[in-house]
């Protein structure tokens, strides 16, 4: 099938759904593990997935990459010392079998970012996606978007998703993203989802993440400011769970925080802030206005 790079404008409104590839068939521990039993640097992916008591959701989300048909993987599920429950034993068993997926604990310290970047400081791959521990990939994710990127030597991708709710009775509708994204274009709209996203390192170098309240949303822009561009692949490949403790679940506390990181990371002055947060409270309220 091509790829759907269409022209989307972040709202998913006439995409096509894969949904058909929830249920394709994936290739068999014993098989993925024989075809990456030498991984290749040059194709492999590193999964970044930061857990804080994450027991409940991390079954879902690691078999999720176990069924991806691209096996040249490695998964760095990363704790920091604020894990209290059952999750380190829970990846440990997965690792034990699989030994693609590696359990890594923050030395010391706590925080989202921290984690982030300490499991990107120990990744091999070419290649860097990042997942969450209470969302979930479909079964092409990671081969869809390698090819994409490879065939365009592209630098810096994300796709398109579909929210559901806690107990996966809900699904959403497809949460669409444009062709390209550009620096001013996300100061509009965070249109970029962290589970969607895959990094060549070889073209944008060293990354690392911020400690702040949407600390995904600030390298993105620090990437489109350096000039690179965030290009769309418009095909519905993950899922993003929305749950009560979730940031993103609380619109007024998203815009406060995107409130500051116009004025104190990227430095706008009052009438751009004003204007960025209006256009970005705007186009929110139609991409959520329906689940």
């Amino acid at each position: 099938m091509a790829i759907g790079n269409g022209d989307g404008d972040g709202d998913g409104d006439g995409l096509p759904g894969r949904n058909k590839m929830e249920h394709e068939k994936v290739p068999s521990l014993e098989a993925a593990l024989n075809s990456s039993t030498s991984p290749s640097r040059d194709g492999l992916v590193s999964i970044i997935t930061p857990v804080f008591n994450s027991e409940a959701y991390i079954d879902k989300t690691i078999k999720s990459v176990q069924d991806q048909t691209y096996t040249n993987w490695e998964m760095l599920v990363v704790a920091d010392s604020g894990t209290t429950d059952k999750t380190p034993e829970i990846v440990q068993g997965y690792s034990d079998k699989d030994p693609r997926i590696k359990f890594v604990q923050v030395p010391e310290g706590r925080g989202l970012a921290l984690s982030r970047n300490y499991a990107i400081s120990l990744a091999h791959g070419r290649f860097l996606a990042f997942l969450d521990s209470d969302d979930f990939w479909l079964p092409e994710k990671l081969q869809r978007q390698v090819d994409f990127m490879r065939t365009n030597n592209y630098s810096f991708t994300c796709t398109a998703f579909r929210r559901i709710d806690l107990n996966e009775k809900r699904i959403g509708r497809i949460i669409g993203v444009p062709r390209q994204t550009t620096y001013e274009r996300l100061l509009q709209q965070n249109c970029i989802a962290c589970l969607t996203v895959m990094l060549d390192i070889d073209q944008v170098g060293k990354v690392s993440f911020t400690e702040s309240k949407h600390e995904d949303f600030i390298l993105w822009l620090n990437l489109l400011k350096r000039g690179f561009r965030c290009e769309g692949l418009n095909e519905d490949l993950a899922r993003y769970r929305i749950v009560n403790q979730s940031r993103s679940a609380n619109k007024f506390e998203s815009a406060k925080n995107t409130w500051r990181i116009y004025r104190e990371t990227e430095g706008l002055n009052l009438p751009q802030a004003c204007l960025r947060l209006g256009q970005f409270a705007i186009r929110n309220l139609t991409k959520y206005s329906r689940f």
